[in-house]
């Protein structure tokens, strides 16, 4: 299974929030290099809680349907919508599943799923055969569309601290040795696929 991103993110946090919270008037030709920073927070919170920060499109890909168990397959939460769920059939002919009639789709599971209705169809044996495509992430809280759901404040929290140890210690080489910050994680823990929520 791989995803792919479709439709990039759009930063939640904003250079100036970042200047508040570190209590720090950035130069302007800093800014590219804290935007940075702000994404990386970003792409550390989706790797290490396996889930969607800011509204993005994705779309999981598989080599097959799965055929154990419920045979479910799982989307990085938290999903708001699932917009198609395609397969290459043994003709090769990309075919396209209709929700209600072929699958059902569980957004607010942790993860979120899409589930055939009796089972799968057959597709082609082949790498990147099955693709489904969702819309998934945290929103911000003062502007969150129509179901999807607010950045968790310790989160938002957690992302901030990381941005100020990523700008005290933006050197190419430090006279100390770094470590993980512990706080952070305590801050997100109970977000983590598998771990909590």
């Amino acid at each position: 299974m791989s995803i792919k991103i479709i439709t990039q993110p759009e930063e939640i946090l904003t250079v100036s929030e970042v200047a508040d919270f570190l209590r720090i008037d950035f130069p302007d030709e800093e800014t590219t290099e804290i935007q940075n920073m702000i994404t990386a927070a970003r792409l550390w919170c989706e790797e290490y809680l396996q889930r969607s920060i800011g509204i993005q499109t994705l779309e999981t890909i598989l080599g097959a349907f799965p055929t154990i168990g419920r045979q479910e397959i799982k989307l990085f939460p938290p999903v708001i919508s699932v917009t198609s769920v395609k397969y290459l059939d043994t003709n090769n002919d990309e075919q396209t599943l209709v929700v209600g009639t072929d699958f059902y789709s569980s957004v607010d599971s942790e993860p979120g799923e899409v589930v055939p209705v009796s089972a799968w169809p057959v597709s082609l044996d082949v790498a990147n055969s099955v693709r489904v495509r969702y819309t998934t992430g945290y929103s911000d809280p003062g502007n969150s569309p129509l179901l999807s759901t607010a950045l968790p404040s310790s989160i938002r929290l957690a992302m901030l601290m990381q941005i100020g140890d990523l700008y005290e210690n933006r050197e190419a080489q430090t006279t100390h040795t770094l470590t993980a910050n512990p706080t952070i994680e305590r801050l997100v823990s109970v977000y983590r696929l598998g771990m909590g929520i």
